[in-house]
């Protein structure tokens, strides 16, 4: 089963993973949901962990990050519309993966291992010009009180540069933004993004690692960018 996943080398206290296009689309609001529910069990067995800890979001490219306790574990197992209200998720439970559903749009994983929490953000383009990720960490580290030195960051895969032309609209919105740096020969990087509003924060380039796996061009991966059939990925972190 393991090519059902790829998994990321963020830290020994979690797992990290994207699921493949070998498990096939996890996400109910596609394609009518059709054979979901199989191959969430399915993925539920190759971790060993129950279906019922599992929890999603009912993402709409906001800037929102919820923290996950054990009253929301489970929430977004059998709908995406009973998913929690976000694009962001952290927590201190331990065997609950935080889901959240992707094709080209960038999945950022967090630890602190410090005080064992983790957490992962849905960035999409419309996130991404939200500042998702700035607002997230920013959020994590006054509500919970923590360093961000503490911190551990990886880039999972997404629409790379080599794939991602933009046009004059876009280059406007993405500038305005504050994001310049990440625009290159007519080509945008929403990895590095991302990576600009972390450092907004004071997180060091030494604190982020990433796949560098393009989400058109790898096979393994689904996109909404010239792709057939399309679904979505589920990237999750959760404690050990």
């Amino acid at each position: 089963m393991s090519n059902l996943f790829i998994k990321h080398p963020l830290d020994d206290k979690c797992v990290a993973i994207t699921t493949t296009t070998a498990l096939g689309n996890l996400a109910y609001q596609v394609d009518n949901g059709e054979g979901v529910k199989d191959r969430r069990h399915l993925l539920s067995y190759a971790l060993g962990l129950p279906i019922e800890r599992f929890t999603y979001v009912h993402q709409h490219h906001s800037d929102i990050i919820m923290e996950v306790t054990t009253k929301e574990v489970g929430k977004g197992k059998d709908s995406f519309e009973d998913g929690l209200e976000c694009d962001a998720l952290y927590t201190y439970e331990k065997n609950v993966p935080l889901c959240i559903f992707h094709a080209d749009c960038v999945p950022i994983f967090f630890i602190n291992n410090k005080v064992n929490l983790v957490g992962i953000i849905h960035a999409g383009f419309k996130g991404t010009m939200k500042h998702v990720t700035y607002k997230s960490i920013k959020y994590v580290l006054e509500k919970e009180g923590l360093d961000i030195k503490d911190f551990s960051f990886y880039i999972g895969p997404y629409r790379e540069p080599i794939s991602f032309e933009i046009d004059e609209d876009n280059k406007k919105v993405i500038s305005e933004a504050g994001f310049i740096e990440a625009i290159k020969d007519n080509r945008f990087d929403n990895g590095l993004a991302n990576i600009i509003d972390l450092r907004q924060l004071g997180v060091k380039d030494s604190q982020i690692k990433a796949c560098h796996l393009d989400t058109v061009t790898d096979d393994r991966l689904f996109s909404a960018y010239q792709k057939t059939p399309v679904g979505r990925l589920v990237s999750l972190i959760y404690l050990k």
